[in-house]
């Protein structure tokens, strides 16, 4: 049986030969982004046979990387006794378009659904390019450029070392003081980066800094891969006018100079769905963009027909529609509703940028492609507004799944909460052959009586909650009066 060893340094530096192996394009399998991105996502490490397979959480649910080393057929089938035995999905992370084609090309790994979201796909541009800007499409960079000259004299870069530790640490205040704002995620990102700046020699990364006058006006730390520069974190005071653009180069260019040649790509990984910084990364004109499939192997979810109406006791259980936006958004942007949810939404690292009404409905589109959940709009009827969602996921590979139900308020004290949770169980249980879970705050006295007046029987209790577990199969209970109709 695979053991998967918990994030550390040694663990990580063991897992970099191997990552240096990988050819994918994405930034996602590489010592600087694994590193940056370690809080919250239980990043483990499994070596078998001379392969690597990473284990992380995702979606609040297991994922794992595409085998690398030298023998990955034979880790898919570890992997997939793995999943099984620890009731665990079977889910691939960080997938290229070349890795998708293996996997479909798997018998053992169908059936499968996969997707990729805009938001995380990486930015690639021509190494060469970046280096010169030259060419007529670069005229604006060329511009900000010669404009930085023409103040500040010429760049002065160079790579950082130890006794410039405390000149990182004041150019990021600095560079909070011009941002005071910053989301999850960029707070995030401004914690990791000062230690991603101390861990740079022990996981082989590249730190330089552009000086100004003798201060740190701009730095950025990468990594080489295969033919890839990976740029995985890059911070500049603004108040240089120009100095973006000519740290991104002078740095590019440092690289081929300590490297003795020219790579192919360089990778400024995603935008993390900002809007602002989508138009930045994209005014540089990257030469493709390298999307990462999160991929679902046995999904149930692969039964599910784009439209369905399922009734129950007074409530219609159809998928979530366009016009569902601003209800959806209501719905996962109340706190006090969502508080025996467990999700505030504002401490939800995914969300960068503006929440409007296409985030949440954006959100499980790509859940619904990636076979993730299976998400139920509870309507009055048929073609009624959205009175809230009954949701099954966590899909284990040994036929599992967990089923949650939240209503708007305006809907709450009227027996839909309790319909349509047994009716989707009841569905669930019956058509897709599902034992399905529940659970609830242990102080959530509505929802452990709607849990257990859906047939629900007690598993255990732990400090925070209460679990429930109904089994599938023929026996499993009848899913309501319409069943499911396409």
């Amino acid at each position: 049986m695979l053991t998967f060893e918990p994030f550390s340094m040694s663990a990580l530096k063991r897992a970099l030969p191997y990552l240096k192996q990988n050819t994918s394009l994405c930034s996602d399998l590489s010592a600087g982004y694994l590193f940056m991105w370690q809080e919250g996502a239980d990043i483990r490490f499994c070596l078998w046979n001379d392969t690597l397979v990473i284990r992380q959480i995702i979606g609040e649910q297991v994922a794992f990387s595409y085998p690398i080393g030298a023998d990955p057929d034979g880790m898919i089938d570890e992997l997939t006794g793995y999943v099984r035995a620890n009731h665990l999905p079977l889910r691939f992370f960080a997938v290229d378009e070349k890795t998708l084609e293996k996997i479909r090309a798997d018998k053992r790994l169908s059936p499968a659904m996969w997707a990729y979201n805009r938001r995380w796909s990486d930015y690639i541009y021509s190494f060469e390019e970046v280096m010169s800007f030259r060419g007529k499409k670069y005229g604006g960079q060329r511009n900000h450029v010669n404009k930085f000259k023409k103040l500040y004299g010429e760049p002065q870069v160079r790579f950082l070392t130890d006794a410039d530790r405390q000149s990182v640490e004041a150019m990021l205040e600095g560079y909070k003081a011009e941002h005071p704002d910053p989301n999850p995620l960029e707070q995030l990102e401004l914690k990791q980066t000062i230690n991603l700046f101390d861990a740079r020699n022990a996981l082989d990364l590249y730190a330089a800094g552009l000086f100004v006058e003798g201060k740190l006006a701009a730095f950025s730390i990468g990594e080489a891969v295969g033919e890839s520069l990976l740029i995985h974190t890059e911070k500049a005071l603004t108040r240089y006018s120009g100095v973006y653009p000519t740290t991104y180069s002078a740095f590019v260019r440092l690289i081929a100079g300590m490297m003795g040649r020219t790579l192919k790509y360089v990778n400024r990984e995603d935008d993390s769905g900002d809007p602002g910084l989508r138009v930045s990364k994209t005014q540089y004109h990257p030469i493709c963009m390298a999307h990462k499939y999160l991929v679902h192997v046995g999904t149930p979810a692969v039964k599910m027909p784009p439209t369905f109406s399922l009734a129950g006791e007074g409530v219609v259980l159809t998928e979530i529609r366009a016009g569902d936006k601003q209800a959806y958004l209501k719905l996962n942007t109340d706190i006090e509703n969502n508080r025996y949810w467990g999700y505030d939404y504002r401490d939800d690292l995914s969300l960068a940028g503006q929440v409007d009404e296409n985030t949440f409905y954006d959100a499980v589109m790509y859940d619904t492609a990636t076979g993730d959940s299976v998400n139920f709009a509870v309507r009055l009827t048929e073609n009624g507004e959205m009175a809230g969602e009954a949701v099954l996921w966590n899909f284990t590979s040994d036929g599992a799944a967990e089923l949650g139900c939240r209503l708007l308020p305006a809907y709450q004290g009227n027996g839909y909460g309790k319909a349509a949770f047994a009716a989707a169980a009841a569905f669930a249980a019956k058509r897709l052959s599902l034992k399905v879970r529940a659970r609830c705050y242990r102080e959530n006295t509505p929802s452990r009586r709607m849990i257990e007046a859906s047939g629900f029987t007690p598993l255990r209790a732990d400090e925070t909650f209460l679990y429930y577990e109904k089994s599938g199969g023929p026996d499993g209970g009848e899913p309501g009066k319409g069943g499911c109709e396409k």
